[in-house]
């Protein structure tokens, strides 16, 4: 990722200077990476954050995505509060569903749904696919009522195997993002600590 400080000018110019690909790993690292950096909690707070903000990412739900996040918070938080997780963590990571990623990952979901259920000759290629997602997700209204009509176009195009085929990526999805952020942010408190101890000792 380039150094911010090699681009020249600043502001909207600056932000023009970078590359498509500068954009996509400067967008997944303010969104993703940062709010775990920031964080003051512990190291499982956080990461049950990433666990359900995983997950949820991994299902075929863009669109809706940050409210059922935000009901998932509030029925863990009123009804199990020693299960609570990082809200800022769990918003940020569903941003694993975007524009960039938004086709690839629904194909996937497809393929795995028709692997799951014995029937892979049914899946479409992958431009084929491209196309009628789009054309599926193109409603003209907005809010609830568009994503009610996008789900039902889906469901209408792709049914259950896409339903079925987003369960395994969120189990694995959801759980590997768990360890990964325990382990990470352990390691980092941890030389944290070593460095405090090391300037002491100086």
């Amino acid at each position: 990722m380039a150094d911010e400080a090699e681009k020249p000018g600043n502001g909207e110019e600056s932000r023009n200077d970078y590359t498509a690909w500068e954009r996509f790993n400067r967008l997944l690292r303010y969104r993703l990476v940062v709010p775990i950096l920031r964080t003051r909690h512990e190291p499982e707070y956080t990461a049950r954050g990433v666990l359900v903000g995983v997950a949820i990412g991994l299902t075929p739900t863009v669109g809706v995505q940050m409210p059922i996040v935000l009901g998932i918070w509030g029925i863990v938080k009123g009804i199990t509060p020693r299960w609570n997780f990082s809200l800022i963590a769990a918003l940020a990571w569903v941003w694993l569903s975007n524009v960039f990623t938004l086709v690839p990952l629904y194909f996937g979901f497809l393929v795995t749904g028709r692997l799951l259920m014995g029937d892979f000759d049914a899946v479409p290629g992958y431009e084929t696919f491209s196309r009628e997602l789009m054309v599926a997700l193109q409603v003209k209204a907005d809010g609830m009522n568009g994503f009610w009509a996008q789900t039902r176009n889906l469901f209408e195009l792709y049914g259950v195997p896409m339903l079925l085929g987003c369960l395994p990526w969120m189990v694995i999805g959801g759980w590997a993002g768990y360890v990964w952020t325990d382990a990470y942010l352990y390691r980092r408190r941890r030389r944290a600590e070593e460095k405090r101890r090391a300037r002491g000792e100086a």
